[in-house]
């Protein structure tokens, strides 16, 4: 008989922990889950009795985790309803009410639910809810909204069947329907309704929660949604709801997603940030470098212009003041030929000046011909041997051919280098050679003269950009500088060497096409 009494005790101890830690539900007495009949895709019951929907495998879940045992009590919502509040089943899921607050208990929300109204693609009046006004719109049971068609002059029609609301909406019974994104898309794509159309409403989105007349139950239902949510457990089960159909709850990995969007591009930031800089400050040194050289320039030129002026206005003084018969003929004559000279020189460097304005301000136009490669080097150096002191030879090294380029350009250049070579070479041999070289035309003026002084050989084809250089016989030359301009807007490359035999190399390298060789 003791035995039978310790056994009795143990075994109701034993029932009497497992209530505790299944907050007072077992096998014996299974918590009653009520569900909806006909709810798709949330909750429903299929033709053989057995509830279905994402509400149903979620709270299988759920119960799982919590340990425990429940049953389902399927019904029509409206009894479901009823039987929440008056404590007929233990557990369901509805839209939060303030109305219920005080009469049941509500869990946190599972997920946020939007509005949208429908209404038929034929009808094109806008529906937003100040153009409301004397219409006739169905909708499920929902206080709020009821409240605020009525305020805007809408006839709130209450329906118990969703879906049928959608079939008369399409067969013009009503106006509008009014319902939430998911019921929305559900009923429209499973009824293939494509005669309808959705728009969102700016109304409070609801939250859909569990509730239960046991405060104790919801307390441990909302210690378990915040874990479920964090493992991403409710994403799982109501993803397409809460992704597709508008709700505000965002995945983790997203903001994760989002987080690593935000540092990659503050990174791109800084470095986009780092070589603007970098660039301003090459720009600064460059616009720095550029007022230098822009007062060199103006300073060699007005020395250039000076030189010459004061020769011509100083002999001409003399010519002004000197008295009848001072002056012989001779000496007259040779101050007006200084005159002259000088007045060249001034009218030169001026039409060059002109010049190099006219190529540094984009007016240089191509106007590009088929030129005898072989015919137009013999004018230049015909033209060069004219100028060439006693002894010196001009020759021409080349294959021949036809290009196809700017006869004028090249002249130009090709002059300005032979004629810096006539003047610098007193005994030899000035070579004009010419060849083809990566598609496109290298000619090289060689020649035997003095050679090129090493503090002109970084700076020979920018002449007066750098303070008193080329300044022989008291004027400087732009005639390279022109040459470098010229074959720069031509997209060539332009240079020169001093051979280790002696002399002097001007070379420059053009794109042009070659017809034949």
């Amino acid at each position: 008989m003791s035995r039978r009494l310790i056994l009795f005790v143990v075994m109701f101890a034993m029932a009497l922990m497992a209530r505790a830690d299944n907050l007072g539900y077992s096998k014996y007495h299974p918590l009653r889950f009520g569900v909806d009949v006909d709810y798709p895709p949330m909750e429903y019951v299929d033709a053989d009795g057995i509830p279905h929907g994402l509400d149903v495998e979620f709270t299988k879940r759920l119960m799982k985790r919590l340990n425990i045992p429940f049953t389902y009590a399927p019904n029509f919502w409206e009894q479901i309803a009823d039987d929440i509040l008056n404590k007929n089943v233990d557990l369901g899921m509805m839209v939060y009410s303030p109305y219920r607050k005080d009469s049941t208990n509500f869990s946190r929300a599972v997920f946020r639910l939007y509005y949208q109204i429908i209404k038929r693609t034929s009808d094109k009046r806008t529906y937003g809810l100040r153009n409301v006004n004397g219409m006739e719109i169905a909708l499920m049971r929902s206080k709020p909204v009821v409240d605020t068609l009525n305020k805007s002059g809408a006839k709130a029609v209450v329906v118990q069947d969703l879906k049928k609301a959608f079939l008369d909406l399409a067969g013009g019974k009503y106006d509008a329907v009014i319902c939430f994104r998911y019921q929305a898309r559900y009923i429209i794509e499973t009824n293939n309704l494509d005669g309808l159309f959705t728009e969102d409403l700016t109304l409070t989105p609801r939250e859909y929660c569990y509730v239960s007349h046991d405060k104790h139950l919801i307390e441990a239902i909302n210690s378990e949604l915040d874990k479920m949510e964090t493992e991403g457990v409710i994403n799982d089960v109501y993803g397409n709801v809460r992704s597709e159909f508008g709700s505000s709850a965002i995945p983790t990995w997203v903001w994760f997603l989002l987080l690593g969007l935000i540092i990659t591009m503050l990174v791109v930031h800084m470095l986009v940030q780092r070589r603007n800089n970098k660039r301003l400050r090459k720009e600064m040194i460059r616009a720095q470098r550029s007022e230098q050289m822009k007062n060199v320039f103006l300073g060699n030129v007005s020395h250039a212009l000076r030189t010459p002026l004061n020769s011509v206005i100083g002999f001409s003084d003399i010519l002004i003041k000197a008295e009848e018969g001072a002056l012989s003929f001779a000496e007259q004559k040779q101050m007006l030929g200084i005159i002259n000279k000088n007045g060249q020189q001034l009218l030169s460097f001026i039409n060059e000046l002109l010049q190099l304005s006219d190529i540094e301000g984009d007016e240089l136009l191509f106007h590009r011909t088929e030129i005898d490669l072989p015919a137009i080097m013999e004018e230049f150096a015909k033209d060069t041997r004219k100028k060439v002191k006693p002894g010196v030879e001009v020759v021409i090294e080349g294959p021949g051919g036809h290009v196809y380029a700017d006869s004028r350009l090249m002249r130009l250049v090709t002059l300005h280098c032979l004629d810096n070579a006539a003047a610098h070479t007193h005994k030899g041999r000035i070579t004009l050679a010419y060849r083809k070289e990566n598609n496109g035309l290298r000619i090289e003026v060689r020649d035997t003269g003095e050679g090129l002084p090493d503090k002109l050989r970084n700076s020979i084809f920018e002449l007066l950009s750098e303070k008193h250089t080329y300044m022989q016989s008291g004027m400087p030359g732009l005639g390279l500088s022109i040459c470098k301009a010229v074959v720069t807007k031509s997209n060539g490359f332009i240079g020169a060497e001093s051979p280790p035999e002696g002399g002097t190399v001007l070379w420059h390298w053009v794109p042009v096409k070659w017809i034949k060789e």
